[in-house]
């Protein structure tokens, strides 16, 4: 029998295997080069928008001052007794005070501001403390708040002028606010820290209090 010649697969020439390498690795090259351009267009994109949040932040948004006020204090309650024993003269004060602020917010962001404390002082005691609760001052917009103090009969008592103040017809008291806040303006966070004095004179024949003057400083 003839023997049957089997017929064997022709090997790829080197020409043909170097061809497909030079193919696989333009279409390599011009991956790695999208990748790149990708990149480079993400970060100038960034970087221009980082540019144009800061001018805006410093030009059109910048941001400016809340604008805190005190509207009114009154008197909610007014109790006192005097001892006119000439060996031990003395006077017993009982009063709470009501506190009217408002924080206008003239920025493009709200103002977010944390727990405040609003102190009350006599001839330099403080016979006064209460707490402000946290909140915002949306954009462009008034927040109100109103705080009651409650005076310390015993802390006024601390003082020998009181005697001769009730006497005299009025006291003088200081009150004390300091707010504690931010305002975020796209990308730019604009802290702000705002004190408010007001002295004013309580009449103790009219029950009122008479002759507020304020004072605000804010830092921003």
């Amino acid at each position: 029998m003839a023997e049957i010649d089997q017929v064997r697969p022709l090997a790829p020439s080197r020409d043909q295997q170097s061809s497909s390498d030079d193919e696989e690795a333009l279409i390599k090259s011009k991956h790695l080069r999208r990748i790149k351009l990708c990149g480079c267009v993400s970060a100038i994109s960034l970087l221009i928008f980082v540019i144009v949040s800061v001018i805006l932040s410093f030009t059109v948004f910048k941001a400016k001052d809340p604008i805190v006020t005190t509207n009114n204090i009154t008197l909610t309650n007014l109790d006192f007794s005097v001892n006119l024993n000439p060996m031990t003269p003395s006077v017993k004060v009982n009063m709470s005070l009501l506190i009217d602020m408002s924080i206008k917010n003239p920025n493009s962001a709200s103002f977010k501001f944390r727990n405040a404390t609003t102190a009350i002082n006599y001839r330099g005691v403080a016979v006064a403390e209460v707490k402000n609760p946290p909140g915002i001052a949306k954009a462009r917009r008034t927040f109100r708040m109103n705080v009651t103090a409650d005076v310390l009969a015993d802390r006024l008592a601390t003082r020998p002028e009181l005697f001769s103040d009730v006497m005299s017809g009025h006291i003088t008291l200081n009150t004390y606010t300091e707010i504690s806040g931010r305002v975020k303006i796209l990308i730019i966070k604009k802290h702000a820290e705002i004190k408010m004095n007001c002295t004013v004179n309580v009449d103790f024949s009219s029950k009122q209090v008479q002759d507020m003057n304020c004072k605000r400083k804010v830092k921003i």
